[in-house]
């Protein structure tokens, strides 16, 4: 009996010893034995974690580390996308601005590397015909990209609930983004511009500058084009393009930023015109730069006209840099007058590249191409001045204006149609100057026709010897086609009773 109690005893003993045993032991949720609590901090307070600690990481799909993801009600991560914690037993979780949102459930102590995948977001600028629009500048939170060929874009991991559509020469627009479409179509309407010609001496005249702000002010005139550089070959402001200064070309008339502020304060749209290859200052003092006359030996001339080789390169410069100028500026659209060859030149004019039909087309084409390429990104639209009748007639008209192929390089194409410049029997009159209206619907009528691009046809139209009849039965035909139109006085005096009242 003695012995069996000492049995039980001693095996009563042996149980109590190994419980006492199994509860020394580090479960696997607990510390290592030997590691100090982790620590998290922020600026103002330390917190000691006590138990299973997780250091997260959080990355995006280039392993760049993600600042500022909520990680449920744990905290945030630092600038280096990471976040330490007491390692949870549920699942947590994780958001942040432009990424989708991950739940994650297996959480395990130590180092814990998480990958977000951003939002995408795609769209396409396109016109209300449906045709991409390219270079057209999109915003979304803080991020702005450019649309390509097609009029794509597309933001990664953008912030914000509205996309801004800005482009010179269309309507502005805001879209509101939900956060969860990927796919977003914007259709842009032209900007209806109804301008007035301001040469560079009715602006640096005070007085008539101000009455042509006033006239803006009180009709419907919503724009202005402002001469840079005229048909005389003079710059009128103080340009630091180089190639003015050393032919004697500045003249200045009034500053830049005066000009830009003057018409932003009144909410006008501003075009710069840069009489492109006409230029008689320039081509006198620099005879290399201009088309030449073999029989001459000098510059070529025709009815006191000197033109600037178009295929020479230092020549097209001269253009490019005063309109990169103007449009930094902060002017909203640069007009190339004048680009294009010399009309009805002859065998005697010697040009760097050729003049055969063949090369002029895709001579001036190029030109205007380039200067998209310079002036686009920097937030300007092109335009380019043609010939009236090149909306009528097939071909380049034998001076590289060729309408199907200025299109697609170009954002507004701006016909010169004065009815005085037509001659017996265009559109069937005898005499058209007398037919302003049906004139130029016609000649709208025709270049509409051809017009397979996306730029924005917008005429020029006649403001001399018509009274405001005429004058108005001109507008109303480019306004019945939804047509934005300029009207020209080359001393900038307008018909003020052809224009309708302001808003």
């Amino acid at each position: 009996m003695v012995r069996t109690a000492s049995t039980l005893l001693l095996a009563l003993s042996l149980l109590l010893s190994a419980c006492v045993s199994w509860q020394s032991e580090p479960t696997p949720a607990d510390p290592s034995p030997g590691d100090p609590p982790a620590t998290t901090s922020t600026s103002s307070t330390t917190t000691t974690i006590a138990g299973p600690v997780t250091n997260l990481v959080v990355v995006d799909s280039e392993a760049t580390p993600i600042a500022g993801v909520n990680v449920g009600d744990l905290g945030k991560t630092d600038v280096d996308g990471r976040l330490v914690f007491g390692t949870p037993t549920g699942g947590v979780a994780l958001d942040a601005d432009g990424y989708i949102s991950r739940f994650v459930s297996d959480w395990q102590k130590g180092d814990v590397r998480v990958t977000l995948e951003p939002v995408i977001v795609r769209g396409m600028v396109r016109t209300s015909a449906g045709d991409g629009l390219e270079g057209v500048l999109v915003a979304l939170g803080g991020l702005e990209v450019l649309t390509d060929g097609s009029g794509w874009f597309e933001f990664i991991a953008p912030t914000g609930s509205i996309i801004r559509v800005d482009t010179p020469g269309w309507t502005a627009v805001e879209v509101e983004w939900l956060g969860s479409d990927s796919w977003v179509p914007i259709d842009l309407e032209p900007m209806v511009v109804r301008a007035l010609h301001v040469s560079g001496w009715a602006v640096g005249d005070s007085e008539h500058w101000q009455r042509i702000l006033d006239l803006a002010a009180t009709t419907e005139i919503n724009s202005l084009v402002v001469d840079l550089k005229d048909e005389s070959g003079l710059v009128f402001y103080r340009t630091a393009v180089p190639l003015a200064g050393e032919v004697g070309a500045i003249n200045p008339e009034f500053e830049l930023d005066a000009v830009v502020a003057a018409t932003a304060e009144r909410g006008l749209y501003l075009i710069g015109r840069i009489v492109t290859f006409q230029d008689p200052i320039a081509a006198r003092a620099v005879p290399d730069l201009a088309v030449l006359d073999s029989s001459t030996g000098g510059p070529f001339q025709k009815n006191g006209q000197y033109f600037l080789d178009p295929t020479d390169p230092e020549a097209r410069r001269y253009a490019l840099d005063l309109a990169g100028e103007a449009c930094a500026a902060g002017f909203d659209e640069i007009q190339f007058d004048y680009v294009r060859y010399p009309d009805g030149f002859g065998n005697s004019a010697v040009f760097d590249s050729g003049s055969g039909p063949e090369v002029r087309p895709g001579i001036i084409r190029d030109f205007l191409a380039e200067a998209s390429a310079v002036l686009k990104p920097a937030g300007c639209a092109v335009a380019a001045d043609i010939f009236g009748f090149i909306t009528s007639t097939s071909g380049d008209g034998g001076i590289g204006q060729q309408l199907e192929d200025l299109g697609p390089v170009v954002d507004v194409l701006s016909p010169m149609l004065y009815p005085s410049h037509y001659s017996e029997g265009w559109f069937g009159f005898d005499v058209p100057n007398d037919h302003p209206g049906p004139v130029v619907s016609e000649a709208l009528d025709d270049g509409l026709e051809r017009l397979d691009s996306t730029a924005i046809f917008r005429p020029w139209i006649q403001d001399f010897y018509y009274n405001a009849a005429q004058v108005r039965a001109e507008i109303d035909a480019a306004e019945e086609r939804g047509l934005g139109w300029m009207l020209w006085n080359a001393r900038s005096r307008f018909t003020e009773g052809a224009l309708l009242p302001g808003d």
